[in-house]
């Protein structure tokens, strides 16, 4: 080859070489990956939606959002220790640049949380009135909130936003638990002011006869019957998972319709319907059938009908990759009987000579947990526990 055409030829690889885009090394994604699946390890359980690119200049750009301060720590930290440059994009959530009041108080009897900011999208979970979640971000009239759970969605139903003053004043007040099934809040006159479900939580500010006189999160006023509301602290500390009390909370939902993302009395799905009994002796659940299967204490399932107590809650689906993939669950009720959200709410059998039987769901049952005594955690707690109820 010519020596003109040999410098040209090797001018020409130089530039495409300096025109590849460059890449972030995929060490760095792996590690990346792996500190965001720590972090949250359930879908839906708090966000860490970062990612990392590379600029022409070969600086790496961490940008995205967490509202988990020690997600981004952890990120930085990865980073630094990798010896090469990078910029920081990560937002903490709640960005107080966009959320002046971090906290509310959900205003409706049942609020619908989405996973996208659209009424199109897909249904996550659901809150009651009064239930204190924190609020993340704000976006054309919807809020990202994350319950009590963990969960974080969005909603456009509103809620009463406050300040650190305001919900530790709202800790401090005389509140009640709406313990009934269903019912309705009215004024003096008898007139509807708001339906009501079982886990409301409103503020006590007085009686008139047979009827507390409540406040709403938004500033409404109405009454409750006495004989359908608890005093919220009294009820937090007193609650048990007793397996029969549970048993008895379960039956009167029966025949109620599944509801994809239903967590009330309204309507339920199969691990809202499990989390709402639990509710109800107190503690606090996580929000999904997969996560629900990571806590409380393993029953064997080989010889079920031998190993089940009442109360234990049963998982079922199917191995993917040597591991159970968890679609489904429900509450053993004793028996040989377990009561559970689909189609709508109802009782199976595992014996084959009744007429409940569930050939299918003995042979999809992939585990059973125990709930009746746990360490307080974030997939386990009680109420009483809970620092943003108390």
């Amino acid at each position: 080859m010519k020596p003109l055409n040999f410098l040209i030829l090797s001018l020409i690889v130089f530039q495409l070489a300096g025109c590849q885009k460059k890449e972030v090394p995929a060490l760095l994604t792996e590690q990346l990956d792996s500190i965001a699946t720590a972090m949250v390890p359930q879908h839906a359980e708090s966000i860490c939606d970062v990612s990392l690119s590379m600029s022409d200049g070969g600086i790496i750009i961490a940008k995205g959002e967490t509202n988990l301060p020690e997600a981004k720590n952890a990120i930085a930290e990865l980073l630094e220790k990798s010896g090469r440059a990078w910029a920081d994009s990560i937002r903490v959530l709640p960005d107080l640049t966009v959320v002046e009041k971090p906290w509310g108080l959900i205003t409706v009897s049942v609020c619908n949380i989405r996973t996208r900011p659209s009424h199109a999208a897909e249904m996550a979970t659901q809150a009651l009135m009064g239930t204190p979640v924190k609020i993340l971000d704000k976006r054309g009239g919807w809020l990202l909130v994350q319950t009590p759970d963990s969960y974080t969605g969005w909603t456009d139903d509103p809620a009463a936003e406050l300040n650190e003053e305001e919900i530790t004043a709202w800790k401090g007040s005389d509140r009640l638990i709406y313990t009934g099934h269903t019912g309705v809040i009215t004024d003096s006159r008898g007139e509807t002011v708001s339906d009501i479900v079982f886990g409301v939580i409103l503020v006590k500010t007085g009686a008139r006869g047979d009827y507390w006189t409540v406040a709403l999160p938004d500033g409404r006023t109405g009454e409750v019957n006495k004989r359908e509301a608890e005093d919220f602290t009294k009820w937090s500390e007193s609650a048990t998972i007793e397996p029969q009390r549970l048993i008895r909370f379960a039956r009167t939902f029966t025949g109620s319709p599944y509801l994809w993302g239903g967590t009330s009395t309204k309507g339920v799905d199969c691990s809202g319907f499990t989390k709402t009994i639990y509710y109800y002796g107190g503690v606090i659940m996580t929000r999904d059938a997969s996560g629900q299967f990571r806590y409380g204490e393993e029953v064997s399932i080989e010889k079920p009908l031998e190993t089940l107590a009442p109360g234990d809650l049963l998982y079922f689906g199917r191995i993917r990759d040597g591991k159970p993939r968890i679609t489904h669950t429900g509450m053993y009720i004793g028996d040989t009987e377990f009561i559970h959200s689909s189609g709508m709410v109802k009782v199976n059998s595992f014996d084959s000579t009744r007429t409940n039987y569930s050939a299918y769901l003995l042979e999809i049952l992939q585990g059973a947990r125990r709930v009746t005594s746990f360490t307080e955690g974030k997939g386990l707690q009680r109420v009483s526990q809970h620092t943003w109820y108390f």
